[in-house]
């Protein structure tokens, strides 16, 4: 039984935008101005450049390969079916831990309406509703995911209108050019704080790859893929870098952190106390926004890997009506339960996660490009390179080594060594279970094969 194909090119891009413009852009943009100051412009550009290549060279793939579950499986067509474990195992790991934080986020902003509601409330009803909501079926999955990501592109492009319009104004506009080279430098955390924060960035961006695994269920893969990615080029370069500009603009830098959201508090002080709660609106929709595209890839991701039998084949059964992997989904979203209790536990824990998923989504992406070469030629060789990406023998090896780059700078950042010590265990468990039981599963299975 196949996956359900019945999402359009405007549930494609909007899936590409819900993965992305979450709590993790929202709030994690305080953090990463924290770290880097007024340069955090310039690390979101250059994680820009960094997704449009990865976006590129995923699209190519994807359109030559429309599977469900995509990275793993080019993964493991390139390098073997260990690479394509780790990526599979690491990616759903990244994106488990992303919709964690946003729910802690999300049950934080509700809070402001609701002080008297303990947050851990709030994180039990949103993330059992957008379960059942991705039980439903993939078509409606992708009308509610429309609806909430445009709210969102809607609310950043008012935003930008509004700092705009504010610093046209006379000299009691909040706004002012000088807000990002007040009281300190262009680089204020140096190059390690850069660094900091690019990793923070990449858990900003992190989820643009989602189209990859929603391409399995696209109904024209050629023609809607390549469409949404010009429509996240759009986005990256306006949404996120044109937002942050003129968040600079409006508030000092020095204010921002992760107590709020930087956005929340701009808006207030354009607006007042209304912008501020309109704002607040958009960034709790946001944060659900997320963790539902979260829940989506991620049990795509975990029902494809079941069905290479890196898993019990439990998880891959398909609702008979739906077919949506149920099974699948309720095993993500258990996951993020559990991952929301950690994180409540611990009240710094955001940033920590955000470092963790971040580089897990880095990891991915080097996979992806590192994966590119070996699917060009074998497209090449079946006939089905039916769309090219462009410079291809330029980007790949120039993305290849940025994300190398980004990677080594985190031994020089704080935080950074709790990062890497994580993700070593977390590769060597993944390694260890690979081994020692799916390796030794598939032996079996293949000994019982040449028996009959």
């Amino acid at each position: 039984m196949e996956l359900n194909r019945s999402l359009k090119a405007r549930h494609l891009t909007m899936i590409s935008v819900g993965g992305v413009i979450g709590a993790g852009f929202f709030l994690g943009a305080g953090a990463a101005i924290a770290r880097t100051g007024p340069s955090v412009v310039l690390a979101y550009l250059i994680g820009g450049v960094i997704t449009l290549f990865i976006m590129l060279l995923l699209a190519e793939m994807a359109v030559a390969r429309p599977v469900s579950g995509s990275f793993e499986s080019y993964a493991r067509t390139a390098f073997g079916p260990w690479c394509g474990f780790i990526t599979g195992w690491t990616y759903w790991l990244a994106f488990l831990i992303g919709p964690a934080s946003e729910a802690i986020a999300a049950g934080t902003f509700l809070n402001l309406w609701f002080p008297g509601v303990p947050v851990w409330l709030f994180c039990l009803v949103i993330a059992s509703s957008l379960t059942a909501i991705n039980m439903v079926g993939v078509h409606f999955f992708g009308e509610v995911e429309f609806w909430l990501s445009l709210v969102k592109v809607v609310a950043l492009l008012a935003f930008i209108v509004a700092g705009c319009y504010s610093l046209g104004l006379d000299d009691a506009s909040p706004a002012s050019i000088s807000h990002p080279t007040d009281n300190g430098s262009f680089f204020a955390g140096g190059l390690p704080g850069f660094l900091g924060a690019m990793l923070i960035v990449i858990f900003s961006f992190g989820g643009t790859e989602a189209i990859g695994t929603a391409a399995g269920e696209s109904e024209n893969p050629q023609r809607d893929i390549p469409r949404t990615l010009r429509g996240t080029v759009v986005r990256i370069l306006l949404l996120y870098v044109g937002s942050l500009t003129v968040l600079l603009l409006v508030l000092p830098w020095q204010q921002a952190g992760v107590s709020s959201s930087p956005y929340v508090e701009a808006s207030g002080i354009l607006g007042g106390d209304i912008a501020r709660h309109i704002m607040n609106f958009v960034v709790l929709t946001a944060a659900l926004s997320c963790i539902d595209t979260g829940v989506y890839a991620t049990s795509r991701m975990l029902h494809a890997m079941a069905s290479d039998g890196y898993f019990p084949a439990w998880f891959a059964r398909l609702h008979p009506a739906h077919k949506t992997p149920d099974n699948a989904i309720l095993a993500s979203s258990l996951v993020l339960f559990t991952g929301v209790v950690i994180a409540i536990l611990s009240p710094d824990a955001y940033v920590i996660l955000a470092g963790i998923s971040g580089f897990g989504f880095l990891f991915t992406w080097l996979m992806i490009a590192l994966s590119q070469p070996t699917l060009h030629r074998i497209a090449l060789h079946d006939g089905t390179l039916k769309y090219r990406a462009p410079a291809a023998r330029y980007i790949q090896p120039l993305t290849v080594g940025l994300i190398a780059l980004i990677m080594a700078g985190q031994f020089f950042t704080d935080g950074g060594g709790i990062t890497l010590v994580t993700v070593l265990i977390w590769l060597a468990l993944a390694s260890a279970y690979y081994i020692f039981v799916v390796r030794k599963n598939r032996r079996l299975s293949d000994e019982k094969s040449h028996a009959q």
